[in-house]
């Protein structure tokens, strides 16, 4: 069989019937188009294969809030040291920590009903807003929606929505329970709150508050809760100083320490847990331009000047 690539023969030995089976392109692979052409793929799988994978935050760190000090203090996941950062500036009483859109949240709990940023080199917090509510205690950012949801722990057990942008609170429903910690849990799409004194876990309803009993493996104090999707554990610290690892399925505990210290508020930095991962928008312009090339080049390639003439 004889091949003509823009008038230039090449001779290929191939049977007539093998002809009809078998594409011609797979005859040039010595083609400069071709090339091209597999280069563009390969520029293409590589950004599919960053598309579906979950970028973590930039420190998988869990932040607490030392209610005697009124401090920020870090956790290393690893090796339990507490860490102190620095002074919040403002008053931290049964208060809570949330991390979302790479922001630190910050409830300042009892007599402090304000929103507020933290920043997680100083531990310096800077007021979001007021929302007016008494005894909100937890705080936690569903990423699925990127909303702030808080608990009322007494007066009423109401469940609040929080603009992150002004602290306004606006009421959702009721728990019916004292909810003092709040987190939550990507891979089950799932906000979790925790009842100060039983340590009974609470699925949460988003739309209305209603919650689920999951379990739970005693009394906690005063207390909060975050969620690890690294580890795939709880943690749960609490107003005694109880430092807790709690697996995510059965909700059997583990105490890791006594610190000594009086802390409330809890958020982890890293992973949430998430199952699928949504591309970042320059891994989306990556894949598309991929796409597109791959396109022209199989538009050029058909309008090649290729004949073939069989001997």
């Amino acid at each position: 069989m004889e091949v003509q690539l823009r008038g230039i023969p090449i001779s290929v030995n191939v049977p007539l019937g093998f002809a009809q089976f078998f594409p011609i392109d797979c005859l040039l692979a010595s083609n400069r188009k071709l090339g091209k052409i597999m280069k563009k793929l390969l520029i293409a799988s590589t950004a599919l294969s960053f598309a579906f994978v979950a970028i973590p935050a930039s420190a998988a760190t869990l932040f607490a809030l030392d209610n005697g000090s009124d401090t920020l203090v870090s956790i290393d996941t690893t090796t339990n040291v507490f860490t102190d950062i620095g002074a919040l500036g403002t008053d931290a009483n049964f208060g809570d920590l949330a991390y979302g859109n790479s922001t630190l949240y910050m409830l300042g709990g009892r007599n402090n009903e304000n929103l507020y940023t933290v920043d997680t080199a100083t531990g310096a917090a800077t007021l979001v807003g007021n929302h007016g509510i008494g005894d909100l205690f937890g705080l936690a950012f569903d990423a699925s929606t990127g909303k702030l949801y808080a608990s009322q722990f007494l007066n009423g057990g109401g469940f609040y929505e929080i603009d992150a942008n002004t602290g306004a609170a606006t009421l959702v429903g009721n728990t019916g329970t004292r909810i003092g910690g709040m987190t939550y849990r990507g891979d089950t799409n799932q906000l979790v709150g925790t009842n100060d004194g039983t340590g009974d876990f609470f699925g949460l309803d988003p739309a209305n508050g209603d919650q689920t009993l999951l379990g739970g493996d005693g009394f906690v104090n005063n207390s909060d809760l975050a969620f690890d999707g690294d580890l795939g554990v709880y943690w749960l610290l609490d107003f005694s100083g109880d430092f807790y690892q709690y697996n995510a399925d059965t909700l059997s505990r583990t105490l890791i320490s006594n610190t000594g210290r009086q802390f409330d508020g809890l958020a982890y930095t890293g992973s949430i847990g998430t199952m699928g991962a949504v591309p970042e928008p320059a891994t989306w312009a990556f894949m598309i331009f991929g796409f597109g090339a791959i396109g022209g080049a199989m538009r050029r390639q058909r309008k090649a000047n290729v004949k073939v003439s069989y001997a």
